[in-house]
């Protein structure tokens, strides 16, 4: 899963911080970074009250963490992609929501690149509350991935 994030200013973001997100109406929010939710399930994620779509400010890059070796695998951002989060209703007592972050499956390219089968989804949310999907950065921006080298097989 995308596990880290630079917004083009330079800021580093990872779970557990306290993001700033933008709800479709331009309207400012508070989410506390806490996992993820498939893109393929966002209409269940979005169907409990309370919860809302919200992006990021435009992003620069992306890690995930490798399935094989555990590394961290930076990739680049395409221009003026954002990340969707599905904001939670706050849950009783709290004073915060928390936030998931919206993942898709990863392209070919991605998997090779980043040795993960999830990926986060870039788009940007329109004021209606729908969203259009940024397509990934080209694999030509992407570094070749670096394969940790085979020990001995004797």
């Amino acid at each position: 899963m995308p596990h880290l994030f630079r917004t083009r200013d330079g800021t580093l973001w990872r779970p557990r911080n306290s993001l700033s997100l933008t709800l479709s109406d331009g309207v400012k929010v508070e989410g506390v970074w806490a996992g993820s939710a498939k893109e393929e399930k966002l209409t269940w994620w979005l169907r409990k009250p309370g919860n809302q779509l919200a992006q990021t400010d435009e992003i620069s890059e992306v890690a995930i963490r490798a399935d094989d070796t555990g590394e961290t695998v930076w990739g680049a951002a395409p221009g003026g992609a954002r990340l969707l989060f599905v904001v939670e209703a706050p849950a009783p007592g709290k004073n915060y929501r928390l936030a998931k972050m919206v993942t898709t499956a990863a392209t070919p390219d991605q998997v090779l690149h980043f040795r993960h089968e999830r990926f986060s989804l870039f788009g940007s949310l329109k004021p209606d509350g729908t969203f259009t999907k940024i397509p990934p950065a080209p694999p030509s921006t992407l570094s070749l991935p670096v394969r940790p080298v085979q020990g001995d097989l004797l």
